[in-house]
């Protein structure tokens, strides 16, 4: 998976998770007990932590593979340096 993509796919779900945030705005603004806007907050809430948390993992997995790779073209970089310098 390439980090376009996951990226992508991120920004998809947080993109969801806003929409069902407002979606539960509206329904907390029209429901009449408060008590039901209560647990659904509380479940989307729930729900909304467990994604971050992924999210994070993701965002930490992609740093590390871009790390990865910055040290394998340092490395592809200096033995082409290397091979390309006159010899003494």
């Amino acid at each position: 998976m390439t980090d376009d993509v996951r990226f992508d796919d991120i920004y998809l779900r947080l993109n969801e998770l806003t929409q069902d945030v407002t979606n539960l705005k509206i329904q907390a603004g029209t429901i009449g007990t408060s008590q039901t806007a209560i647990a659904q907050t509380m479940t989307l809430a729930t729900g909304l932590a467990s994604d971050m948390r992924q999210v994070k993992a993701d965002i930490r997995e992609m740093k590390s593979d871009l790390r990865n790779l910055n040290a394998g073209l340092e490395e592809v970089l200096r033995l082409l340096r290397q091979r390309n310098s006159p010899e003494e």
